[in-house]
């Protein structure tokens, strides 16, 4: 195993490459002294999803790093949230007396108390920690008491805010519902913008932890909510909660009012014009204006947005010149992800302008773990699937 690569990888912030030097690398190497400095380098360079590989595939996330620090103790000190997760995911007993999961509640709580990292910049997410241990060791705090740790930030992209949303959805019941509602209506605009756009990503939250095992096909508070949103498409003003009243609307209205979010497709917001992207491809054949708006956001400024349209247009049937000349156009996108979708669509459409596109994206495949990998093995069984008698 080439070592001083896979650390300068890990450093520059390279997953891909790490991915693929550790998909050919023998277990006895990432189970030895390598596999625990690579895991040491990751979590102090935030890699969460490689400090996740690297223990699925065995490195031993309780084996002390250099000068004996305890890789468990070290991410609750630091609050990092995610990296933690990844140290623990192999302990199934967060409960017993002597496990890692309480050893971290207790560290992350006292570093909290002492201000550690106060300062940094993003600041430690020891709220965070705390709130996922709790929830793991039965210890449940109300809305409120969550909200109010995600409000410290008062980030929508720190792992407290997204902690405290996931545990408030955790059971998605009626009652957390008009809790949100509740703020949501109390923080208008004479109210918290914070506390807006919180209770706004809860109920977006909520329906996305719906549980259909409990016996229904969708959340007790699909029409509450849908009727909430829907006024608010039109008076929102701030974009972060725009987007989440996109998306939240997107999940709970009925199929004939999705076209409702077409009229923020050319919002000023990147993000609010990618939530519109994400209510395709059902659109295309509800409404008129549908497939124009989505072949516009295919040649969206933002890279995601394009992405995410030209995915859209994978998964439907609908066919024009004017759909495969936007197509054509994005095969020579800057863009990874969006020149691979480009080729996608229009090999669905038996196009044969794709084949060099995916040519060359299938060249540089390594292994499963390179970048587009994942998704040409997808485009392959589509299209054995339309292929008559195969």
């Amino acid at each position: 195993m080439d070592l001083p690569s896979l650390l300068a990888a890990i450093e520059r912030g390279d997953d891909t490459t790490v991915f693929e030097f550790l998909e050919d690398a023998a277990n006895d190497e990432l189970t030895g002294d390598d596999g625990i400095t690579l895991l040491a380098a990751a979590a102090h360079a935030g890699r969460h999803e490689v400090v996740d590989r690297l223990v699925v595939w065995d490195v031993d996330p309780t084996r002390p790093w250099a000068g004996g620090v305890d890789p468990v103790t070290w991410a609750a000190e630091n609050g990092a949230y995610w990296v933690l997760n990844a140290l623990l995911s192999p302990d199934r007993d967060p409960l017993r007396t002597d496990s890692p999961h309480r050893r971290a509640l207790r560290v992350a709580r006292a570093a909290l108390e002492s201000g550690a990292g106060a300062g940094s910049v993003p600041p430690p997410a020891h709220r965070a920690v705390i709130t996922d241990l709790e929830a793991k060791l039965g210890v449940h705090r109300t809305p409120d008491e969550l909200m109010a740790r995600a409000l410290v930030h008062a980030d929508p992209e720190h792992d407290d805010w997204f902690a405290s949303l996931f545990r408030i959805a955790e059971p998605e019941s009626q009652e957390r519902f008009d809790w949100a509602r509740a703020v949501a209506e109390g923080a208008g605009d004479a109210g918290s913008l914070d506390r807006r756009r919180f209770a706004l990503d809860a109920i977006n939250f909520l329906g996305f932890g719906f549980n259909p095992d409990n016996g229904n096909d969708e959340p007790p508070f699909t029409l509450e909510a849908a009727e909430f949103l829907r006024p608010r498409l039109h008076t929102e003003q701030d974009p972060h909660a725009l987007r989440t009243v996109v998306a939240a609307f997107t999940g709970y209205c009925t199929r004939e009012e999705l076209p409702a979010v077409l009229t923020h497709a050319d919002h000023p917001d990147p993000g609010v014009r990618h939530r519109v992207t994400l209510a395709f491809p059902t659109l295309l054949t509800d409404h008129p204006d549908a497939l124009a708006v989505l072949l516009r956001l295919a040649g969206d400024p933002a890279p995601v947005t394009r992405t995410s349209a030209l995915h859209a247009l994978t998964r439907h049937p609908v066919d024009t010149p004017v759909l495969r000349g936007v197509l054509t156009a994005r095969l020579t996108d800057p863009h990874f992800d969006v020149r691979l979708e480009a080729a996608a669509a229009l090999a669905l459409r038996g196009d044969q302008r794709a084949t060099p596109v995916l040519h060359e994206i299938r060249r540089g495949i390594k292994n499963r773990s390179s970048r587009g990998a994942g998704r040409l093995d997808d485009l392959h069984h589509q299209l054995r699937a339309r292929t008559p008698g195969r």
